[in-house]
């Protein structure tokens, strides 16, 4: 089986693109190719991919004469890759070791998988975990104990983050190309994700495969077009499946914690699983609601969580111990 990794790029040439090449062909593992589709940069981006093309026979170069967008250059990459399956990749990225293996696994595993994806230091849904370090070989290293807790762990999901996502040839064939009425970028990934939910598709994030993602690199000098962008896109979204309201990140990260916490009252071993827990609250702490009765609420539970870990950290019964209130129904997120 081969996997085709479709970078798109635009300038970043040392802070993004460079770097996230030598994570990919340095991180090894089954047989890939990597097509990456230069959007019309200037910054030398166009004559690094075609020299180091010259020595590296898996990297297949795409130069457009103008930006394409992420879905324009997204589909032109899948054009020209041959895999059977695809991962669509930042270049604001660096992988980790058996990351292919990890993503592209359960989808061959389970058809009824449509999408994967990873973990990061920075997405926008609860893909995100807290992986601190000042430097992405740091945050990589936090990164990187918390996939060795996570072995074969998958949760299901209504949205994964285009960052980084993985289908199968067939997959791509049945949904259709990525939508390029969505332009330079933002819900294009929405988009595909209910378009694939709706054809019967689940979406799952491996817990196992962390990727750094340095996130809005190519956004991020032009906030008011930005936002402008985001709401005019968060409009077409809404034309094609109507209102839009996925569950809060932190909603779901708590749904999270609640997972994790029926799996200790299970049995299962529970120190790498507080320690899972205790990332997430992390995340949650740190993107807290402004309003003070909402911010009250949440450290109410969160309260209820940390309490229940210190009285039962190191717990030596054969019984596990009862959740804290209000966590003990479940997670309100599928695992698979």
């Amino acid at each position: 089986m081969k996997t085709s990794v479709i970078i798109v790029t635009y300038n970043g040439l040392e802070d993004c693109t460079r770097p996230c090449l030598e994570s990919l062909f340095g991180a090894g593992g089954p047989e890939f190719e990597a097509v990456v589709v230069d959007n019309g940069s200037t910054d030398g981006t166009r004559g690094f991919l075609l020299e180091a093309a010259r020595s590296e026979p898996r990297l297949i170069p795409v130069l457009n004469g103008q930006n394409r967008g992420f879905a324009g250059g997204n589909n032109d990459g899948i054009r020209r890759a041959s895999g059977d399956a695809f991962i669509l990749l930042n270049s604001d990225t660096r992988v980790t070791k058996r990351w292919i293996q990890g993503l592209t696994g359960p989808l061959f595993k389970d058809p009824s998988i449509g999408l994967t994806g990873p973990v990061s230091n920075a997405v926008g849904n609860e893909q995100r975990i807290h992986a601190p370090g000042q430097t992405p070989g740091e945050v990589l290293e936090a990164g990187m104990e918390w996939a060795a807790m996570s072995r074969g762990d998958r949760f299901e999901t209504e949205r994964l983050s285009f960052f980084c996502a993985a289908l199968r040839r067939e997959t791509f064939e049945r949904i259709g190309p990525l939508d390029e009425e969505f332009g330079l970028g933002f819900y294009e990934d929405d988009d595909y994700c209910l378009r694939a939910s709706r054809a019967g598709f689940r979406l799952a994030c491996a817990e196992d495969v962390f990727i750094y993602h340095r996130g809005s690199a190519s956004f991020g000098r032009a906030p008011e077009a930005t936002r402008k962008l985001m709401e005019s896109n968060r409009r077409l979204l809404e034309r094609k499946h109507g209102p839009y309201r996925p569950a809060h990140p932190r909603d779901r990260q708590l749904a999270l914690v609640g997972s994790y916490l029926s799996r200790i009252r299970a049995g299962e071993p529970p120190e790498p699983l507080i320690r899972r827990i205790e990332n997430r609250l992390q995340v949650i702490a740190a993107t807290l609601p402004k309003n003070i009765w909402k911010r009250i609420l949440y450290r109410r539970r969160m309260g209820k969580v940390q309490g229940w870990i210190e009285r039962n950290r190191g717990y030596k019964s054969n019984r596990p111990p009862n959740p804290p209130p209000g966590f003990g129904g479940g997670s309100g997120l599928g695992g698979l």
